[in-house]
């Protein structure tokens, strides 16, 4: 089986590096399994398609099926204020980095500790920094990406794939925790 190439080719991370999600049913263990799962969605979901919405209306929906808190980063949280979603926290890409590494760290509104991140639509550079602080110092939480690009640092990410393609294995994550119907 061939690896999976990182979106931009200078990020390397070493011998580890994240196993590609090819089908949604790849991750759905993880996700089932953990206790306490946070979903961060950065600035890009703004202007990111999905079907008829935006990748913000994927995350409320997503938010809402699986029960999992959302913390915005960047200004995606006017978003989703504005949507009427009130089941997110603000907090900045790199404090939010440092803060995933402490195990004990109970997040923003006091959820945590968190054992998975699904994180989606952060500037890849900045994407890339992030998981590279949880793989290397957050061994206590499972790190899943949900963009189109192969992010390295990740236990798993997308390879880099087709727009159409990646929307239906978005779908099938949905439907995965009961919703999308």
């Amino acid at each position: 089986m061939m690896r999976a190439i990182p979106w931009q080719t200078g990020e390397i991370c070493g011998p580890d590096s994240a196993k590609a999600i090819t089908k949604a049913a790849q991750i759905e263990r993880d996700i089932k399994k953990a206790k306490k799962p946070v979903l961060v969605i950065g600035s890009e979901a703004l202007t990111q398609k999905h079907r008829k919405g935006t990748m913000v209306d994927y995350a409320i929906e997503f938010s809402k099926a699986a029960k999992i808190p959302i913390i915005a980063t960047g200004n995606a949280i006017k978003a989703f204020l504005e949507k009427g979603f009130d089941e997110v926290s603000r907090m900045g890409a790199m404090e939010l980095a440092f803060y995933l590494q402490d195990p004990e760290w109970t997040g923003p509104k006091g959820n945590g500790p968190f054992d998975l991140i699904l994180v989606y639509g952060i500037p890849y550079y900045m994407q890339w920094t992030l998981l590279s602080a949880v793989m290397n110092f957050g061994d206590h939480m499972t790190a899943i990406t949900l963009g189109r690009h192969y992010q390295p640092h990740a236990k798993w990410s997308f390879p880099n794939m087709k727009e159409n393609r990646w929307h239906d294995e978005l779908d099938e994550i949905l439907k995965m925790v009961g919703g999308g119907k």
